[in-house]
């Protein structure tokens, strides 16, 4: 069957619905809006259709059908199905239109204006073709008079507006679920799309914070690297080299990654633990003394990391205590870097910080403290 697309103020007698939604949807065709049909839709119909008959049927306690009540009830039962059966088909290319307003009003009631014309006017073909009496056949029979005479043109006007009103009510109905129904999910769209943007912000914001390098850190380091030259000490090479891989971890990653909605930014666990073994590296040279870092990563090192997580906690742990071993654990998913001081887990600003950005992401940052150490735990969900 063509598509004919659907013009905005046209009923539902064209051959093809325009259903271009803000998703770019193909053009709908009316084959494609009777796919659509719901079986909670049909339900409606149906059981309408049903109440129709059994309005009907009342009436049967008034005369006497003899032999002919199973045909008489047939009748009663089949007639509103096949008009319920064209109202839904008539109603369903309008219902699934993209049409909106007062235009998609029109639409509705032109449509169920025809589905109650056509539902009436098959209806009576279809009995026509079946030997089997009418409720109007019985009350003329009551008083005499011969049976009706089928597909007369007041009489099927009668017949439509005796169906169209009721169901233009259920139409109604329906319609305003769908309408309520569209809200909702535009409501949900609209908030995951705000929860979209902000992971996008926040590995963006997350991104620049690891590409950062602490200027006096950075300052000291290179004055360091000068006066070992000057003095001429052995270690004054391999205290640039390690000046030079903590820029190499730490400076390339935001030109060299772009933020991906999980908001790792093209950082992995294994490149974070890199970053901290270099920061404690340089420490080390300036300082002369830093925890010892060790990492059992196993096969999580490529786990997607959002950046700048493990270092602040290394950073703060430095600046509340001294410990003295700082170590890194990969293991069913969860991240625990953990220190052999106590006391670590105080909540501050940092640690608020940290804990918002996982959130955000969909994770959480847990503290546990004693024993003598203190244990961070990262748990992110895909």
């Amino acid at each position: 069957m063509s598509a004919v697309p659907a013009r905005p103020h046209a009923g539902p007698l064209v051959a093809g619905v325009t259903a271009h939604r803000a998703t770019g949807a193909p053009v709908m065709t009316i084959w494609a809006a009777w796919r659509s049909l719901r079986p909670r839709e049909a339900a409606v119909f149906i059981v309408a259709s049903l109440m129709f008959g059994a309005i009907d049927l009342t009436s049967l306690l008034e005369y006497h059908v003899g032999t002919q009540l199973p045909q008489v009830v047939t009748r009663s039962v089949l007639m509103p199905l096949l008009s319920g059966l064209v109202l839904l088909l008539c109603w369903l290319p309008a219902a699934r239109s993209a049409a909106t307003g007062a235009a998609r009003m029109r639409q509705l009631v032109l449509a169920t204006l025809l589905g109650s014309g056509l539902g009436m006017v098959l209806a009576q073909v279809v009995t026509l073709a079946l030997p089997w009496p009418s409720m109007c056949d019985l009350i003329r029979a009551s008083y005499g008079k011969p049976p009706c005479i089928p597909l007369r043109p007041l009489a099927l006007m009668g017949d439509t507006l005796w169906v169209f009103m009721p169901a233009l009510m259920i139409v109604g109905l329906l319609e305003i679920q769908a309408r309520r129904r569209r809200q909702q999910d535009a409501a949900e769209t609209l908030l995951r799309e705000h929860g979209e943007l902000r992971r996008h912000a926040l590995a963006s914001q997350l991104a620049a914070l690891q590409a950062q390098v602490d200027p006096p850190l950075l300052f000291d380091a290179l004055v360091s690297v000068e006066q070992a030259y000057g003095r001429r000490d052995p270690s004054a090479s391999a205290r640039l080299e390690r000046l030079i891989q903590h820029l190499r971890v730490a400076l390339p990653r935001l030109p060299r990654h772009h933020p991906t909605p999980s908001g790792s930014g093209g950082a992995t666990l294994a490149s974070e633990a890199e970053l901290i073994a270099s920061y404690l590296a340089l420490l080390r040279d300036l300082h002369g003394q830093a925890p010892a870092f060790d990492g059992e990563l196993g096969a999580y090192g490529a786990m997607p990391l959002p950046p700048m997580l493990l270092l602040p906690l290394v950073q703060r742990a430095l600046r509340l205590g001294r410990p003295g071993r700082c170590w890194l654990q990969a293991r069913d998913g969860c991240i625990t870097l953990g220190f052999d001081h106590e006391g670590l887990c105080s909540d501050d600003d940092d640690l608020a910080s940290l804990r918002e950005r996982l959130a955000v992401l969909g994770g959480r940052l847990t503290c546990a403290s004693g024993a003598g150490r203190t244990l961070f735990t990262l748990e992110l969900h895909a």
